[in-house]
């Protein structure tokens, strides 16, 4: 069975939810935390880029010269 491909809002959906999902959690070690700190920063670098990305092409697509 083939996976029904995502649409823009589900895949911002699970980079808020992964991202959600790692925020105010306690670690044992230096090392978790850096980890985790890492991951926090990568997935928001994504989210916003996803969103940057998301009003270009919502941009695009109404600017009638195109």
């Amino acid at each position: 069975m083939a996976n029904k491909p995502l649409s823009d809002e589900e895949v911002y959906d699970l980079i808020h939810r992964a991202l959600a999902s790692l925020l105010n959690k306690t670690v044992r070690t230096k090392h978790a935390q850096d980890v985790l700190s890492m991951a926090i920063r990568d997935l928001t670098i994504i989210q916003t880029a996803f969103l940057s990305l998301s009003e270009g092409v919502k941009l695009r697509q109404s600017d009638p010269e195109q």
